[in-house]
């Protein structure tokens, strides 16, 4: 076996496009692991009973609304104290997402707000965007509403058969009357208990900081590049393979006492030395970083990068021998590779993806090692079993796999004997 293992590793140090990825994918990690960027508004949960601004009359709620939220478009040409008091009420009432674009700016909005140009906006909204109603407050919001005329303070455009427009149109009518009737609208809310919120964190919640969020967004981004090294390492191995299948080494070998399971061991073990140099190659990497802005010590995250290697390059190596074409096998791996990081959350989060997406994402190993991430951060000595108990059940999956399509391939095409 030790002469099967010097041999592939002699052929792949020959190799400058392995040189490459050995060294490319940690140095592009740790790139990554320096660039400083925030990416918290969009991993974490965001407060649904504020008010979301929006930029332009332009922009689409769409893009702003989870699974059955009842999207509201608000155009507020008031922006007064009785606007801003009916608008919070209705988005923390919990049954609107109030998304508000602010008109009358002298620049844009000049001469331009008329009662064809809203009606042009419901239209293009209508036709355009996805929201159960929109509502336009006019300029002489607060006086029509001082003196009862609610039809000239505001006007509510239905754009949905949704069974919520009705009890949209109620508590609008209600806060309405509320603001009519007291010169001080907040007036009204003095007597009402003030509001605590506790959240409670389940068994499995993790709550992390705005920075631990960048840490996991950040290390996620170098798990992808590494992962991708690590495909295309263990593929490398098994080019070794398929060209020793094709100059009948393979069944050389299987004529001495060696077989199949000796030769496939010392893939491998060849496919594992490997992943440990790309590793030790990320190690001397990370001496650049600071490793308090990674939220973790040095030594947990290249155990991290080492295991996870060790998944995937043997993933990648038993698929390219079982498949036996260079080209077949590169395709294979890289398809490996783009859908596992695309479904574990690695590139954004799942968190309002379908079931059928989470239960996808839970078969790849990135989300797991995710999953360690935050343990980690939140200082859960259980992290350290749960990645042993990944490692262990991805490897023995392969290994399953891997020996019986041998078996397979050997039965039908190697000749074995």
């Amino acid at each position: 076996m030790r002469t099967l293992i010097k041999t592939s590793l002699k052929l792949l140090f020959r190799s400058k496009i392995f040189w490459f990825f050995l060294v490319a994918a940690p140095v592009l990690s740790t790139f990554i692991l320096k660039t400083k960027f925030d990416s918290s508004a969009a991993y974490t949960e965001r407060e649904d009973e504020e008010i979301l601004e929006l930029d332009d009359a332009d922009d689409k709620v769409a893009y702003f609304g989870g699974q059955g939220e009842y999207m509201l478009k608000v155009y507020d040409n008031a922006k007064s104290e009785y606007s801003e008091y009916l608008l919070n009420k209705l988005a923390k009432s919990g049954l609107v997402r109030v998304c508000r674009v602010k008109l009358g700016d002298p620049e844009k909005d000049s001469g331009r707000i008329t009662d064809a140009w809203i009606k042009n906006r419901i239209d293009k909204d209508g036709y355009e965007d996805r929201m159960g109603a929109a509502l336009y407050l006019t300029e002489e919001f607060d006086a029509a509403v001082k003196e009862g005329r609610f039809t000239d303070a505001l006007t509510v455009y239905i754009l949905s058969d949704d069974p919520r427009n009705d009890l949209l149109e109620s508590e609008i009518r209600s806060q309405l009357a509320k603001i009519a009737g007291t010169p001080d609208p907040a007036a009204l809310d003095a007597r009402l208990p003030e509001k605590h919120v506790v959240s409670i964190a389940g068994a499995s919640d993790r709550a992390l900081t705005d920075r631990q969020v960048n840490c996991k967004t950040h290390i996620g981004y170098a798990f992808a590049f590494m992962t991708l090294g690590f495909v295309f390492c263990g593929i490398f191995v098994a080019h070794t393979a398929i060209n020793e299948q094709k100059n009948g080494v393979y069944t050389r070998v299987n004529l001495t006492k060696a077989g199949t399971h000796t030769y496939f061991l010392s893939k491998l073990l060849t496919t594992l030395i490997v992943v440990s140099l790309s590793t030790g190659v990320m190690g001397l990497c990370t001496l650049m970083l600071d490793m308090d802005d990674l939220g973790m010590g040095r030594l947990q995250f290249l155990m991290m990068i080492l295991l996870m290697g060790m998944i995937f390059g043997s993933l990648s190596m038993t698929v390219g021998i079982l498949i036996g074409d260079v080209m077949s096998a590169n395709v294979a791996s890289f398809t490996v590779w783009c859908m596992s990081a695309l479904f574990s959350g690695l590139y954004f989060p799942l968190k309002d993806a379908s079931a059928g997406i989470k239960m996808l994402s839970s078969l790849m190993p990135q989300k797991w090692f995710l999953e360690v991430t935050e343990m980690i951060f939140v200082r859960d000595n259980s992290a350290y079993v749960m990645l042993l108990c990944i490692t262990a059940g991805y490897l023995l999956l392969t290994l399953s796999f891997g020996s019986l399509g041998l078996k397979l391939r050997r039965t039908d095409e190697w000749g074995d004997s």
